[in-house]
């Protein structure tokens, strides 16, 4: 016998149904061990049987303990063996060499034993002998123990079965006591009652005394006695093998009851037909239960049968077994015709769309089948010619023991329903489309006696009211908790006007969004009154006018911005008021004018504007810290981020954003001559969209604000060019009256005079003309010395010049002219310039002379006619000498040697490159 599942009875289990272990000495089992004792010649003989952890000996001979621990057990080898098992030395097998019975007492050193199978196989444990010394067992012993071994089963079986068959019989007289709802009866072939159960008495009313040895058809009625029922029951029996009925019976008070019978031959361990047994049970409940289920069961048809929805009866495998009149009618399918079909094949085959409706797709089959419940829900179905029918269709599972048994399917045919929807929903959507056009968001109805407002879904969002609660009323209170306060005063004055006789109402506010932001609207109404000018009612509609109040906020920054720039004349200033109307306008967090440092990785923000609470931004960044869009500004191109977290160019540094509590980001960059110098920064804590129209906002407002600044920047370039140009006009009149005066104090006559005037003022206009192509500033001493000599160049390689470029201011460079015209003058009358031949050299470098640098400027004639050291000194010596020098403060050598005039001027750099 095998357990549950596919495992095979253990020993141990086994023994429990033999239920042996732990039972007292019995002569038949002890008379075994002591034959097999003698027989063999051994000293120890045992029944062992194998429990979990141990071996019990049901019978012993010469062995003193009535068991074992299991880890002594040897005999737990033997039960592993299919045959019998022998070990002759126990100390030469590795199995039993450390056993403790052989290394201690008794000593055993030889085994044998015979494995105790049930008939099923399996093992309970050993009949086995035992020897002090070592021996072998031969066969005639061998057949011995097996013989015995098999009496030891025998008894055990026998013993087993005995108790099995006084277990079954007390558990047949217990159920046949107990079974009081069924009246069991056994009767002699004459048909004479000869049992009498409990159940009996309880069915019949009479006690197993008062009908021992009755005939048994007093409990049939006398129609049926007439008629020869009872014994006709048991010719049937006792030939069919069985008999049953149902009819009425008599009870012992009389009154009858419907009775379901049942009659079997009884027979004797021969085969052999000793009597009957009946069984009989009152059905009566039942009988009536069954008549009232019919009677039901025809009102429900009679219900069904003139419902206007399709009713399915279905089994656990979606096969009609009912179908009302309307089932059949609305698939299309002839009366009857559908029993027998599988729903789903039949007409839920396909989706809407034409493709293949799989049955382990479909709710239907899968509610089914769970037992689940489906409550109104929408499918297609389709009617025997194809056509397709929109249904709501609803489930109730029949479930009996907890086994689904099927269910009732209900379709209520829909596709007029939808039609109408969709052409409402067109024209719904129609209207949609014209209320947006005009702005419109919706309407409301203020049942003023009620002290309720409708409202339909839109208004009802907007005004941030559950749209259902809307639809069945809310109080006034549930729409206006959301206003602005700035605008409640202005709403109830409104409000107040329109009840005190007004014929409309009109009022713009502002509604608060879950999100944070506001909407404006305006809504216009008016008083629907009583006869008695009562008012009952207060309908109206709101318009969405939240763009055109934005567009006029904007516009109304944009003026502002440009009043506050004209006054002021910071650069700074300007950017922050820019910053504070572009942020307070868009409603944003933060905004800010930050300049590029000269690397142009780095923004430095002065200053910014941001909402209370929220941190500066004030301070150096890294651009590079927060994404990877300055290549963008870099290129004049705006930089526009809705949400920092998924934007690719952000998204791995939004923790950088996240710390500022920036969610959205513009960047707007301010170029100069193609380079990026400075940028316009927006922040907002939320995920905002930028829209056009925001866009040209904030473009606006920067190109005003580089418009101011660039005007601010012009209006001191002009002020410094005036300053510049009156000063240069003093110098210049200054310098042209010292000119005029010496020139014309040394002149020999006029004529003289007017040539070497002349020549000395172009020299001075050529050295104004260089300083001006230089905007009036410092210039290159390179260009200044070829200007001066310009007009003594009468061919190629006159003048030799060598020397780096440097920056000298603009005094300095007048006055270097001046001096060069000077010596170039009289060279071009008196020295190298006046022969073919002669040129100058002319050379500047810059010296460290006590640690200060030093610029070093020499001229030197060379090839002209020989040189005579004049008697007088001229104006233009005195010029050459003072005029220079005076400016820079340095030393001047004008010398006048045989070969040619010579020039050195040393002074220190800076006295060049100073301009004043």
């Amino acid at each position: 016998m095998s357990r549950t599942g596919d495992a095979p009875e253990t020993g141990p289990e086994a023994l429990a149904r033999y239920d042996i272990l732990d039972t007292a000495p019995e002569d038949a089992f002890e008379d075994i061990v002591t034959l097999a004792s003698r027989l063999l010649e051994m000293p120890v003989s045992l029944v062992s049987l194998v429990d979990t952890d141990r071996q019990w000996f049901k019978a012993r001979v010469g062995f003193a303990r009535p068991e074992t621990a299991l880890t002594e057990s040897i005999c737990a080898h033997a039960v592993r063996q299919d045959g019998l098992f022998v070990i002759p030395d126990t100390t030469r097998d590795s199995r039993t060499a450390e056993n403790p019975l052989v290394t201690g007492e008794p000593h055993v050193r030889f085994y044998a034993g015979m494995p105790l199978r049930t008939p099923e196989g399996t093992a309970l444990g050993t009949l086995c002998v035992l020897d002090t010394r070592p021996r072998e067992l031969s066969e005639a012993q061998g057949f011995i123990l097996r013989t015995l071994a098999g009496q030891v089963m025998t008894e055990l079986n026998l013993r087993r079965a005995l108790k099995e068959r006084r277990a079954s019989d007390r558990h047949n007289a217990a159920i046949i006591g107990s079974a009081i709802d069924y009246g069991i009866v056994t009767l002699d072939l004459a048909g004479r009652v000869t049992s009498w159960n409990p159940g009996a008495e309880c069915v019949l009313g009479w006690s197993e005394a008062e009908i021992l040895g009755q005939p048994a058809d007093f409990f049939f009625t006398p129609e049926d006695r007439t008629r020869g029922i009872p014994d006709h029951e048991m010719r049937v029996a006792r030939d069919l093998g069985r008999a049953n009925d149902e009819r009425w019976h008599m009870r012992k008070d009389g009154s009858r009851f419907w009775g379901m019978g049942e009659m079997m031959p009884l027979k004797d361990e021969a085969d052999r037909q000793v009597g009957y047994l009946k069984i009989l049970r009152d059905r009566t409940a039942q009988r009536q239960a069954d008549e009232a289920l019919r009677k039901q069961t025809a009102l429900l048809q009679t219900v069904t049968d003139h419902l206007s929805e399709a009713v399915f009866r279905l089994n656990e495998d979606d096969v009609v077994i009912f179908a009302n009149p309307a089932a059949e009618a609305m698939l299309g399918w002839p009366r009857g015709s559908l029993i027998g079909r599988n729903l789903h094949d039949t007409a839920h085959h396909h989706h809407p769309d034409g493709r293949p409706f799989p049955r382990e797709d479909c709710e239907v089959v899968r509610s089914l089948r769970s037992g689940v419940a489906l409550r109104d829900r929408e499918a297609t179905f389709f009617r025997q010619d194809g056509s397709p029918i929109d249904v709501i269709t609803s489930n109730a599972p029949i479930v009996e023991d907890g086994v689904v048994q099927g269910a009732v399917l209900t379709l209520t045919d829909i596709t007029e329903r939808k039609t109408a929807n969709a052409r409402l929903r067109r024209s719904e959507e129609r209207l949609s489309l014209a209320l947006n056009a005009s702005g419109m968001i919706g309407t409301w109805d203020w049942d003023l006696r009620d002290d309720v407002v409708y409202a339909d879904p839109n208004f009802a969002r907007i005004y941030t009211v559950d749209p259902e609660r809307a639809a069945l009323g809310a109080p006034l209170a549930d729409y206006i908790r959301n206003f602005h306060p700035d605008d409640l005063p202005r709403f109830q004055e409104e409000l107040d006007r329109l009840f005190a006789g007004a014929k409309e109402f009109a009022c713009e506010y502002r509604i608060l969004q879950l999100d944070g932001s506001h909407r404006w609207v305006i809504a216009r109404g008016s008083l629907v009154r009583a006869a008695d000018g009562t008012p009952l009612r207060f309908p109206g509609a709101s318009v969405d006018i939240t763009e055109r109040k934005r567009a006029e906020e904007r516009q109304a920054a944009l003026v502002e911005l440009g009043e506050r720039l004209r006054e002021l004349q910071d650069p700074g200033e300007i950017a922050f008021v820019a910053a504070e109307i572009a942020g307070r306008t868009l409603g944003l967090t933060r905004a800010a004018y930050g300049v590029l440092d000269d690397s142009g990785v780095y923004l430095d923000i002065i200053r910014d504007w941001t909402v209370p609470g929220a941190s500066t931004l004030v301070g150096r960044h890294r651009y590079a810290d927060y994404g990877s869009y300055l290549s963008e500004l870099r290129q004049g191109r705006d930089v526009v981020i809705a949400d920092v977290e998924t934007d690719p160019r952000t998204a791995d540094r939004f923790e950088a954003f996240r710390a500022l509590d920036v969610r959205t980001v513009i960047n707007l960059p301010l170029m100069e001559r193609g380079q990026l110098v400075a940028v316009f920064c927006l922040h907002d804590s939320k995920r905002r969209d930028w829209t056009p129209d925001i866009l040209d906002f904030v473009r606006n407002v920067v190109d005003r604000t580089r418009a101011a600044v660039a005007r601010l920047r012009a209006e001191q370039q002009q002020e410094l060019v005036n300053r510049e140009l009156s000063h240069r006009m003093k110098n210049l009149l200054a310098m042209v009256q010292s000119i005029a005066t010496q020139t014309m104090r040394s002149a020999i006559d006029v004529d003289t005079a007017k040539e070497v005037l002349a020549g000395r003022l172009i020299a001075l206009g050529q050295a104004h003309d260089l300083l001006m192509g230089g905007a009036l500033g410092s210039t290159l001493i390179g260009p200044v010395v070829r200007g001066a000599l310009k007009l003594h160049e009468d061919r190629a390689g006159r003048f030799r010049l060598d020397g780096p470029d440097l920056e000298i201011g603009a005094k300095p460079a007048l006055s270097l002219a001046l001096m060069l015209h000077e010596l170039a003058t009289n060279a071009a009358k008196y020295g190298a310039l006046s022969d073919e031949d002669g040129h100058v050299a002319i050379r500047w470098e810059v010296r460290d002379e006590a640690g200060e640098p030093t610029l070093a400027f020499s001229w030197a004639e060379i090839g002209g006619p020989p040189v005579t050291r004049p008697t007088r000194k001229g104006f233009g010596s005195r010029f050459i000498e003072r005029g220079l020098a005076g400016q820079v403060g340095g030393t001047i050598a004008l010398d006048f040697p045989a070969d040619g005039v010579t020039c050195a001027i040393a002074a220190p750099l800076a006295a060049f490159q100073a301009d004043g």
